[in-house]
């Protein structure tokens, strides 16, 4: 199989309650592309943000790439990624249905064991490095502890090539772990308590495909396991391209983009999650 792993930068920071509706739209400053069998990821980037022209084209760019027979992949991608660009590009039902197509790894994670799972977390379970934790400034600097919520005030401070870099590794990273996982047929990573965990992933099903499994056992969980509509309620009425399965929702309303409360608790464990 072809893979194309796919991955974007936001704009603007979250305000600490983590509220994104206060915020949105969120704007995109970069995006990347990594391709199997290319050394580099194919860049998106713009300052002080990508405009709606460039967020179209981007869509496009996605489009053409699943057309030439390469699964996109993401690590969050349904809920977050494709969400911004949709609002970004003003394409809601196109970015919809590249996110349903397309593969989400924390997707399966999240449908099958009930819960999130950071990529951090999943790297290295496969033996991958990490994400990026430091990166050099223009001043020749370094800073450490970088993250994706530092990179929107790093590019309007001109930190362009950081935040690539950043970018560059989290892509690449994505690509191995998604070829990995390919290969061995499964994702691991070690949970809270120091325990190896291991999920079966027979092959890498679409978003849409997810929302055939049935519900996991989530009995064992201290908190309310995620709600599958969560994930896709920023899409248009989609209900005729999705699986007629009891655990597909039926009743899809359109919603404004990231019209989601920072009290929900469902994100406020999203986020929690992807921190970790």
């Amino acid at each position: 199989m072809k893979f194309a792993a796919f991955d974007l930068e936001i704009a603007k920071s979250f305000p600490n309650d983590g509220n994104w509706k206060n915020v949105a739209p969120l704007g995109i400053t970069c995006a990347a592309l990594a391709l199997s069998g290319e050394s580099e990821p194919r860049y998106f980037q713009a300052a002080p943000q990508l405009s709606r022209a460039a967020c179209r084209e981007l869509v496009a760019e996605l489009q053409r790439v699943a057309c030439a027979g390469y699964t996109l992949v993401t690590w969050n991608g349904a809920a977050f990624d494709f969400a911004v660009l949709a609002q970004e590009s003003n394409m809601p039902r196109e970015c919809a249905e590249l996110a349903l197509a397309h593969v989400d790894l924390m997707a399966i994670v999240t449908f099958k064991r009930g819960h999130f799972l950071s990529l951090q977390k999943a790297l290295e379970g496969a033996g991958i490095q990490g994400k990026k934790q430091v990166v050099v400034l223009q001043d020749g600097s370094r800073l450490d502890g970088m993250s994706g919520k530092l990179a929107p005030e790093l590019w309007r401070r001109g930190e362009f090539d950081a935040v690539l870099s950043y970018l560059r590794e989290d892509v690449m990273q994505l690509l191995e772990l998604t070829r990995i996982v390919s290969e061995t047929q499964a994702l691991r990573w070690t949970s809270a308590k120091g325990l190896p965990q291991v999920l079966r992933v027979d092959c890498l099903w679409s978003v849409r495909e997810c929302f055939a499994f049935p519900l996991p056992n989530t009995a064992w969980m201290n908190t309310d396991p995620p709600q599958r509509e969560k994930l896709i309620e920023w899409m248009p009425p989609l209900d005729s391209i999705l699986p007629s399965a009891p655990y597909a929702p039926r009743d899809l309303r359109e919603l404004p983009l990231f019209a989601y409360a920072a009290e929900d608790a469902y994100w406020r464990e999203f986020r929690r999650a992807l921190q970790t």
